[in-house]
């Protein structure tokens, strides 16, 4: 192991250590929850998880290979999300991209990984919900179609990632579309999650579907200045691509703060600058993470049912690697602490578990999510 890899193990382990225990009964509590689920062969083989957008990319070479899944599959992986494109669902090419996801689910089941398929179409909520609604359930007949063959303790199905619509409209269309569903998949368990960007606060708010084989989805980036700093793809405007080398952890006292502040500034990004005092209103540490967890697991317990954190991670283009690897020790901890299963974004793009240089799992990133290999 090398100097910068014992390093950040011993800043993932400081941070897991640092978590507050008031989260200990329902955490032991949320156990018990995934061990009485309906699916729990299925639930346990989600506790572990990576995300996989690229599989079905146009060139072969930009695909995940069989032998990085396999090497990921060795580190102790045993989940993929396999992300399935809503428009080559509804057109014509459906029937030929539904044999490339049957194959793909069929090599992942060989790899000895559970699967849960995916859809990604969340802007199509943004001004026809009910024909959107429609339009889904449309969609996942055609795939539960194909799904019903496949062994519901290995596949999953998730109805919509990051819903782009309020939680009035997207809730009550979850439970519709899941009933659709459900009359063609009766044993397979259902993955859904909150409207927008499926973050936990929303979800304490919500009551469960009337389904018991359900799993609930957020996902979790916070603090967001930190695990999308130098994030390219929002507009010139959005304050977090002109953000670099910011540490986890991090508070507002912070003897180095006043100096990346000035730097911003003195830069002309005054946006970021401000974007950055916001964010440290409250520091960003272990506590923060474990805080977020506790109001998860006490949704779990108080209704029965399962939670897992299907997207996690920070883009590695200007975040300092020792904070990258603190901050995911610290996330994982707090999520297996509380029986919540968690699954990686993402694969090998700008939040990617490979390393670059070798294409195989990246050590440093394997110390962090999975120390017990």
């Amino acid at each position: 192991m090398t100097a910068l890899r014992r390093l950040a193990l011993a800043m993932a382990l400081a941070s897991a250590v640092a978590a507050p225990a008031a989260g200990a009964a329902e955490a032991t509590d949320a156990c018990a929850v995934a061990e009485t689920f309906p699916n729990a062969r299925l639930l346990e083989s989600m506790r572990r998880g990576v995300n996989l957008p690229g599989w079905d990319a146009p060139e072969k070479m930009d695909r995940p290979s069989t032998a990085q899944l396999q090497a990921l599959r060795d580190n102790g992986f045993t989940h993929v999300r396999l992300l399935l494109d809503a428009d080559r669902l509804g057109g014509e090419g459906r029937a030929e991209y539904l044999e490339a996801m049957f194959e793909q689910v069929i090599l992942l089941f060989s790899l000895d990984y559970a699967v849960s398929l995916d859809l990604h179409a969340g802007a199509m909520f943004r001004q026809e919900p009910d024909a959107a609604e429609a339009r889904l359930v449309e969609i996942w007949k055609a795939v539960a179609r194909r799904a019903q063959y496949l062994d519901p303790e290995k596949l999953a199905v998730e109805l919509l990632n990051e819903p782009q619509t309020d939680g009035a409209t997207w809730w009550p269309a979850a439970g519709r579309i899941a009933a659709a569903v459900r009359a063609v998949l009766p044993a397979h368990t259902i993955v859904v999650g909150p409207a927008g960007p499926q973050r936990h606060e929303e979800l304490a708010g919500l009551q469960p579907l009337d389904d018991p084989n359900v799993v609930y989805a957020v996902h979790y980036y916070d603090p967001f200045a930190f695990t999308h700093q130098g994030a390219d793809w929002g507009g010139p405007d959005d304050p977090v691509r002109d953000l670099h080398d910011l540490p986890f952890p991090l508070d507002a006292d912070d003897p180095g703060l006043p100096a990346i502040v000035a730097g911003l500034h003195e830069a002309g990004h005054d946006r970021a600058a401000a974007a950055l005092e916001r964010s440290l209103k409250a520091p960003w540490d272990a506590r923060a993470i474990a805080a977020a967890f506790d109001t998860m697991a006490a949704w779990s317990v108080r209704h029965g049912q399962p939670v897992i954190v299907n997207e996690f991670g920070v883009l590695v283009y200007h975040a300092p690697r020792p904070s990258r690897l603190a901050w995911l020790a610290a996330v994982r901890a707090a999520a297996e602490q509380r029986c919540i299963g968690w699954t990686h974004w993402d694969f090998q793009d700008g939040f990617g578990l490979m390393d670059p240089a070798t294409g195989m799992p990246d050590g440093g990133v394997m110390d962090a999510l999975a120390p017990a290999r």
